[in-house]
């Protein structure tokens, strides 16, 4: 008889629409092993229910998701009692705990249900939610967190601390408004996507706010650094007094540690699918990453557009699954593509729908009204002489959200043109330098998808040597660090320098990556005396730029020392 293990992973509040429902609440991330995951969904439902009904959530809901070594566990609850929704859930689990013979009993059901009710009570706050019923019924935006709440966007926002509410009678609905808002998310070319698509709302004469893994901006001023992709970046911004436009990146761990930031959007971008950062939350494969990406597609109703990558296998499959009619999503899709031949995009065109391509090297967007060459890919810094195939992409994903939400052709090609690969516009993101003739790229690639792309970029510049710096962050596995290795090495370098990262060290000793790397380089058929060996990042490229000649071209894969080493190049 196999050995009974559950492992509470994770236990949350859920305070947006997410992967299993559009509800908020709670949900428990659990491994499971000896038992069969459906009965004990079964188990669990019971005793959530009891609990619920216990404590007067007669109208409350339950969800769950199987995935291949455990289970998501949700309940729905109250928007003020979202705590108390997780402590329900966790007594829950624990009972299941006891049920299976894993756990021994804590306390009667009785004091369970004590215990919530005092804690439902501490949390209750009954002006709040009849404020945000009676916005919801005057279509009127609303933000909230444990310590504010807020009525507007942008320009016509306003907050009051949780203290401090007002009275719904002395609200004046009429002056709090929506600004335009857009998701942006995928695997790779989010940053850049939507730093393009700002510069465009920069470009049409609104002062665009961004939200991103790197910062929260404001026009051209920086509020904070860090990564602010999740729900509070997004209600720090869009609660900016001067934000007119806003473009919020939605990363995999936000959306499923708390689900969508805000409810309803605008327009929403996937630009691919690819292998990172699995084993988080359940999301164990392409096809459960996927769809947690989709879950943007949640915040567009009435035939808003979601614009997807065409040459992405994973986003045509499941929107061939999940869309149209009587299907799960009502958004109406935008495809973009890099070849105009591209099937997904054909049939897409000849059904009247939404496209963005590229056509005798122009940029193409075309519906059903009129079909335009926006710019020349040579015209687009980014696209490196049409070498960067990846940022080629980012613009046309970039064009047909901007042209979706009614953006004029003028304020997206003059985006377009200005937006260069350097540390200003794209900092870490396929920056181009000059040094003594010789081209150098920095760039963060930070999983096999992103450095097969800087890879077929590099090869397709013209170079007389070809050199390589390699490092890796080490809390990265072995097998990750070995393929990143080969992803890197297939631009064909006569020479490689590998980098320690005494800063990303995270758990290894000093030399255990770069002996890794070493490794893979030499089963790419690399020789010893083409490797040289640098204590940072920095050393290796003062190493490198000392011996560039004319024609050369250099590729720096850079974690850290980011600024002196561009300080170097400049």
């Amino acid at each position: 008889m196999s050995t009974i293990e559950l492992v509470l992973d994770d236990s949350r509040r859920l305070t947006g629409k997410n992967l299993l429902w559009q509800r908020q609440g709670a949900i428990i991330d659990a491994y499971i092993s000896g038992i069969d995951k459906q009965q004990l969904i079964a188990v669990w439902q019971q005793k959530v229910t009891k609990l619920q009904q216990a404590v007067g959530w007669q109208s409350e809901q339950v969800c769950s998701r199987i995935f291949d070594n455990g289970v998501n566990l949700a309940i729905s609850a109250p928007l003020d009692a979202l705590y108390a929704a997780v402590d329900l859930n966790e007594m829950a689990w624990h009972e299941v705990e006891v049920h299976y013979g894993v756990a021994a009993p804590l306390m009667s059901f009785e004091l369970q249900v004590a215990k919530l009710i005092s804690l439902i009570e501490q949390e209750r706050n009954q002006r709040l939610t009849q404020l945000i019923a009676a916005a919801e019924q005057h279509n009127t935006p609303w933000l909230v967190d444990d310590d504010e709440f807020s009525l507007g966007f942008g320009v016509t926002t306003q907050v009051w601390s949780m203290a401090d509410l007002p009275a719904i009678g002395d609200v004046n609905w009429s002056h709090y408004q929506r600004v335009p808002v857009v998701y942006i998310t995928g695997t790779n070319g989010k940053s850049t996507t939507v730093r393009i698509v700002s510069q465009m709302f920069e470009k049409a004469g609104l002062t665009c706010g961004v939200t991103s893994t790197d910062f929260i901006r404001v026009g051209k001023t920086i509020i904070d650094s860090g990564d602010y992709s999740g729900p509070g970046g997004a209600r720090m911004l869009l609660r900016q007094p001067k934000v007119e436009a806003a473009v919020l990146e939605v990363a995999r761990g936000g959306l499923l540690r708390r689900g969508l930031p805000i409810p309803e959007v605008d327009a929403a971008l996937i630009t691919n699918i690819a292998e990172d950062h699995l084993g988080q939350y359940g999301i164990n494969d392409l096809a459960g990453l996927t769809a947690t990406k989709f879950i943007v597609a949640n915040a567009l109703d009435n035939n808003k557009p979601l614009v997807l990558n065409a040459d992405d296998p994973q986003l045509v499959d499941f929107a061939a699954q999940h869309f149209g009619e009587n299907q799960r999503f009502a958004a109406k899709i935008c495809w973009f593509a890099l070849d105009k031949d591209n099937p997904v995009l054909q049939q897409h065109r000849q059904n009247g729908g939404l496209v963005s391509y590229v056509s005798d090297n122009q940029l193409v967007y075309q519906d059903k009204a009129q079909c335009v060459a926006l710019i020349d890919i040579n015209d687009v810094p980014m696209t490196l002489n049409g070498a960067a195939r990846h940022n080629i992409q980012n613009a046309l994903g970039a064009i047909a959200l901007a042209k979706s939400i009614k953006l004029d052709d003028q304020s997206i090609v003059a985006a377009l043109r200005g937006f260069k690969s350097d540390a200003t516009d794209n900092p870490g993101r396929g920056n181009r330098y000059q040094v003594n003739g010789a081209t150098v790229i920095i760039d963060f690639a930070h999983n096999i998808h992103s450095m097969q792309a800087m890879a077929a970029t590099v090869n397709a510049m013209p170079a007389n040597n070809k050199w390589v710096m390699i490092s890796s962050a080490g809390d990265r596995n072995d097998a990750f660090i070995s393929a990143l290795s080969h992803a890197t090495l297939q631009m064909a370098p006569q020479q490689v320098i590998i980098a320690e990262e005494p800063t990303y060290l995270r758990g290894r000793e000093l030399g255990e990556v770069p002996a890794l790397i070493a490794q893979a380089a030499t089963d790419h058929g690399f020789k010893q005396q083409q490797l040289h060996f640098t204590d940072s990042p920095l050393a290796g490229a003062q190493h490198i730029v000392k011996q560039l000649q004319a024609g050369d071209l250099a590729f720096l894969m850079v974690f850290s020392q980011r600024d002196e080493i561009v300080k170097l190049l400049q």
